[in-house]
């Protein structure tokens, strides 16, 4: 691969990660796309998704650890969420695996569009524009969101986080900067194991993963800075239109 096509990884790393930093979001639904369409766009080697899955896994891991100590020096960030939602998800994650063939891919994956939709929607009605990370945890909602997500994500083989952010806003009723701090470190307990599964089966390729996460450090690190500059509303329309348009990119790869 040449230089051409690893700075082309770079940038995307980059761009991505500062997303990722504002909004809270891992990253592997907007890169794994990008990482397929953007290279043969620029005439570049097109990447296959071995190479992609492999990439994706190390850089979201690295990203969303700068992204979740950045966001947690600025008080954005719950361990208290993070482990009452990431424990149950990653369980029910696993459950959901192994009960992956009840229930057709297509089916459930309109279903997650669906809901990506709805909680954009819901997020955008919400009125509540108070600027603030103090709220009272109520960890029987955090849990009752966690597992169905989990299950659902196991089974169509997708992680299910970007549902979590509005979930959270909307029933837990955590705040958005709260949310999106802790959401990256919900992120990191898949991400951790699926990046230690990859590189024990030999997936990881050195080079083109150096170039991602160069790429998305500082990406990471000013999509936070970017964050906790703009209002919290300015923040959760980000955040709708965000998974709303992954919803939306769902329908179509399902109806395509």
């Amino acid at each position: 691969m040449g230089i051409d096509s690893l700075i082309t990884i770079a940038l995307l790393g980059f761009v991505t990660s500062i997303l990722g930093g504002m909004v809270g979001i891992g990253g592997a639904v907007i890169l794994i796309p990008a990482f397929l369409i953007v290279p043969p766009l620029l005439g570049q080697q097109p990447l296959d998704m071995y190479t992609i899955s492999g990439i994706t896994s190390v850089q979201v891991l690295a990203s969303s650890l700068l992204g979740a100590v950045l966001h947690s020096r600025r008080g954005a960030f719950d361990r208290r969420l993070v482990l009452t939602v990431g424990i149950p998800l990653m369980l029910s994650s696993f459950v959901g695996a192994k009960f992956s063939g009840a229930v057709s891919s297509r089916t459930l994956e309109v279903l997650f569009a669906i809901m990506a939709v709805i909680g954009a929607v819901l997020m955008l009605l919400r009125r509540d524009e108070r600027d603030t990370i103090d709220y009272t945890l109520q960890y029987s909602r955090a849990i009752g969101i966690a597992v169905p997500v989990g299950l659902f994500g196991g089974m169509v083989g997708m992680a299910g986080g970007f549902l979590l952010s509005p979930l959270l806003v909307t029933v837990v009723k955590v705040p958005v900067r709260v949310t999106i701090g802790s959401t990256l470190g919900i992120v990191i307990i898949g991400a951790a194991a699926a990046a230690v599964g990859k590189m024990m089966a030999g997936m990881v390729e050195p080079r083109t993963t150096a170039a991602a996460i160069i790429g998305a450090l500082p990406g990471m690190w000013l999509g936070v800075r970017i964050s906790h500059r703009l209002h919290v509303k300015q923040l959760r329309m980000l955040l709708a239109f965000v998974i709303a348009a992954i919803g939306i990119s769902m329908f179509v790869r399902v109806l395509l």
